[in-house]
């Protein structure tokens, strides 16, 4: 709805009354003024909270400092600030020695995410709260709106007028600013842990953090169970900042990350909230189904939170997430490792203690002895399902043999599997078998390309074929094209190149034809008009795969994915160097070693750019000074290979020895899973040593590794040689969906059938989208983006020539020529990440 235009203080006035009406129940208090204020109302709750602690004995003014200065030690950067408010067993605690020693210790409860909604909590909000420098050069500021939960600041609401421009982001500058100033920190607005920015009509929501990682984007929109956005600032209170909501976003919703590199909080989108919650509702009834969230969005750490807040519910044993097999483990343990520091016992085994997170246990006997041991709340266990059927056959082996009843017991708990890529991990076989074992068990699965009845499994036996039949009903919703509104992922932009010549492809069909019985008396005539009246998808399908595993073949892919500007834009070179990477598919193992033996060759040469594209230079301002362009690596299962002969572990005992060579490794086939893992960081570039120029790999082969589940947002391209079609082209095209910066979108390169891979992405997005039209999510081709930059071209010229626009020229005609150059840039930027672009159309 349209709201008239007020200023700040009337827009902060209404905030105020609408969270203190209905079931927002926030008490306004006016009386607090100033971070002095601020302290003298927390002693007072910290008091009231701890009369039984305090014995009647209150605090004294000396205790009360140093209760202050435990605080702020416990609060000095937002990542410290959110561990503490996690706090053990649910509640934030500061001790302290007594002033009269008599009196001891004493452990003093400041802050509880047991108690939401009620207890000994307590809701406040403040505003205008002014807020002395941080040093001398500082200026002086006074804060919004505040919300207090047991008189810490939790959530900050910076307002800004609808008139403002970009008032949103006026809001979160703003706030960047005070961050910068260290206006946030070593103060009592140090436990902040959430800002709200808005202008009435937008509102974001995001974490705090260090100023270095306040980023645009990290602002969330709010959206509804079934992914209507809440725009509107006074809705989004009464749908998000109500209470028990907001107490339970910041006890249930955030989540501290800690890895080497980076310590940060987190906060969940409004899609993973509605999901969780959903399980929640579906566990309580022992009712199985899965959440269809978008490939890209976020779905493992949806799972992984889901799993944990579970194991915190009555009337729930215990809850096990399974995760992909072996060939991802490396990258799912670091990635649910970053988790740890909330838990007692981060990557740990054997007998699991209240409040631990065990990730891929070391042996099936570990396994087992966690799963046999007393059911206790808040244990995570996190494996993959081969290492859960060996615990499982190693317990009831051991059970037997000792005469115990340990397992007996554990088939009767009520076990709930999460499943992280339900149809990768699990098929319906091996869930049946487990659902045999635990009757009742709740399954939950994660997928963000669910299997319907357009492309359901084939028939085996009674097994599930679609995932409705395997887990039940959809709990929650967020598709790609949901995704694509949000931002939270980027669209495709698909070029079909053709390597068979269409003169070639109908000379292919005529032969063929002619050896039919049926048309063996046609006349070349009557032939050749069959084949002009085909479609192309139906052209294609005469072409025999050998027309494809040919060297031709081969050297015209590779020849079209280095040929200079193309290699520019694909890998997104910068000042001289690649800044992206890629990834090619091919159908088979074969094929995959074709591929990395032929480009290997192309490229021996210091000057091959040059001796291979004598006739195709790079264009003029861009410049490919990388000597060692492209790194590349080959990475598949040798156990994928059915010819799995000596040859072939030689084969790839060489090409390891090559990958050594050049990256200072010592790797061998008898760790050959530890040569995958530094493939997957290299390409990956998350961790800071494969941020180092020359360390990452431009380009890996694969026939279906890191094609589904691997999470690398420098990936911009990915280079198809082989056929895809519903949900493996989803999974496969969004390796390069992932946001990131400087990456406007995921660049897709298909070598085979074109028609038919045309047809096959508009099938799959369609699909997916749940959209019976276009969706958004794939970019113009090629042609019509040259339309789009022509007809841009075109209102350029027709406003004025640029001869004749300066200073002297109408305001009007000015802002007209300005839009008109804007979308013409806008167009050309799109138009040259196309291969088929040439400089010669303008």
């Amino acid at each position: 709805m349209k709201i008239s235009h007020r200023e700040e203080a009337e827009v902060e006035e209404q905030l105020i009354r609408v969270l203190g009406e209905g079931h927002n129940q926030w008490t306004y208090r006016p009386d607090l003024k100033s971070e002095e204020d601020l302290w003298v109302n927390l002693r007072q709750k910290i008091i009231s909270n701890n009369q039984a602690e305090l014995n009647d004995f209150p605090l004294t003014d000396k205790e009360f400092e140093t209760i202050k200065t435990e605080l702020l030690l416990r609060t000095k950067t937002p990542f410290d600030a959110a561990k503490w408010l996690k706090g053990e067993n649910g509640m934030a605690r500061i001790t302290i020695e007594r002033e009269d020693s008599q009196l001891g210790s004493v452990s003093l409860i400041l802050y509880s995410n047991q108690d939401i909604g009620g207890g000994i909590s307590t809701y406040e909000v403040v505003h205008q709260i002014a807020k002395r420098g941080s040093n001398i050069e500082a200026r002086d500021r006074r804060f919004d709106v505040t919300l207090l939960i047991n008189g810490l600041p939790i959530v900050q609401i910076e307002l800004k007028q609808v008139t403002a421009k970009d008032g949103v982001y006026q809001a979160f500058n703003q706030i960047k600013k005070y961050a910068e100033e260290g206006i946030f920190r070593n103060n009592i607005f140090s436990t902040l842990q959430l800002f709200v920015v808005s202008n009435e009509q937008t509102t974001r929501y995001f974490a705090n953090a260090l100023p270095k990682d306040l980023h645009p984007k990290f602002l969330f929109s709010w959206r509804t169970k079934d992914n209507k956005k809440v725009e509107n600032l006074y809705e989004f209170c009464k749908q998000v900042l109500n209470i028990p909501d907001a107490h339970r976003l910041i006890a249930d919703y955030t989540i501290v990350s800690e890895d080497q590199d980076n310590k940060t909080l987190m906060v969940l989108h409004p899609y993973q909230v509605h999901a969780i919650q959903a399980l929640f509702i579906a566990a309580n009834k022992h009712q199985s189904g899965y959440v269809w969230h978008a490939t890209g969005s976020g779905k493992t750490l949806t799972s992984f939170v889901s799993t944990k807040l579970l194991a915190r519910k009555s009337g729930i044993d215990r809850t096990i997430m399974l995760v992909d097999r072996k060939d991802l483990d490396n990258q799912t343990t670091t990635e649910f490792t970053k988790f740890a520091s909330e838990f007692n016992t981060g990557i740990s085994s054997g007998n699991a203690k209240a409040n631990s997170l065990i990730v891929g246990t070391g042996s099936a006997k570990e396994l087992s002895e966690t799963l046999l041991a007393d059911a206790n709340a808040n244990v995570v266990i996190i494996t993959t399902r081969q290492k859960l059927d060996a615990a499982l056959k190693y317990a009831k082996k051991q059970e037997e043999k000792k005469g115990t009843n340990r397992f007996q017991k554990l088939m009767g708990q009520h076990i709930v599997f999460v499943v992280d890529e339900c149809h990768r991990e699990l098929s319906a076989e091996n869930m049946e078998e487990i659902k045999k074992m635990f009757p009742k068990s709740t399954w939950f699965g994660f997928t963000g390309t669910p299997i319907f009845p357009e492309n359901r499994k084939q028939a085996k036996g009674q097994l599930a074929r679609t995932t409705h039949d395997q887990y039940g009903e959809v709990l929650h919703t967020y598709t790609i094209k949901n995704a694509l509104e949000d931002g939270s992922v980027l669209g495709f932009q698909v070029e079909h190149e053709n390597t068979v010549e269409p003169t070639s492809l109908e000379n292919k069909i005529y032969r063929k034809l002619k050896e039919v019985e049926t048309y063996a008396e046609y006349s070349s005539e009557q032939i050749n008009r069959m084949i002009d009246q085909m479609e192309p998808v139906k052209k294609e399908s005469y072409l025999a795969p050998a027309v494809f595993e040919a060297d031709e073949h081969i050297q015209k892919v590779i020849h079209k994915m280095f040929r200079p500007d193309n290699a520019y834009t694909k890998f997104d070179f910068r000042n001289g160097r690649p800044t992206k990477s890629a990834i090619l598919t091919t159908s088979s193992i074969d094929m995959a070693k074709k591929y990395y033996r032929a480009i290997k060759e192309m490229t021996k040469e210091p000057d091959w750019l040059t001796k291979e594209f004598p006739n195709q230079p790079i264009r003029e301002g861009r410049t490919m000074e990388d000597p060692d362009f492209p790194r590349i690596a080959i990475t598949y299962s040798l156990e994928e290979n059915s010819r799995d002969s000596s040859v072939q572990q030689e084969e790839m005992q060489k090409i390891i020895e090559e990958y050594n060579q050049y990256y200072d490794t010592s790797w061998s086939l008898a760790d050959i899973e530890r040569y995958n893992g530094d493939i997957n960081n290299r390409l990956a570039r998350k961790r800071a040593e494969f941020k180092q120029f020359g360390k990452q790999i431009d380009l890996v082969i694969v026939v279906d590794r890191l094609l589904t589940g691997f999470d690398a947002p420098t990936i911009q391209t990915l280079f198809v040689d082989r056929n895809l079609e519903y949900a493996g082209l989803i999974q496969a095209f969004s390796r390069t969906n992932r946001t990131y910066p400087e990456k406007t979108k995921g660049l897709i390169v298909t070598f085979r059938k074109p028609a038919t891979m045309e047809k096959n992405v508009e099938d799959a997005t369609k699909l997916y989208s749940e959209a019976k039209e276009e969706s958004g999510l794939i970019y113009p081709s090629y042609q019509e983006s040259k339309k789009r930059f022509k007809q841009a071209y075109g209102k350029l010229k027709e406003v004025s020539s640029m001869e004749s626009i300066d200073e002297h020229t109408p305001l009007e005609i000015r802002i007209e020529y300005v839009k008109a150059f804007q979308e013409l840039n806008r167009a050309y930027e799109s138009l040259v990440t196309y291969d088929d672009y040439n400089d010669d159309m303008v």
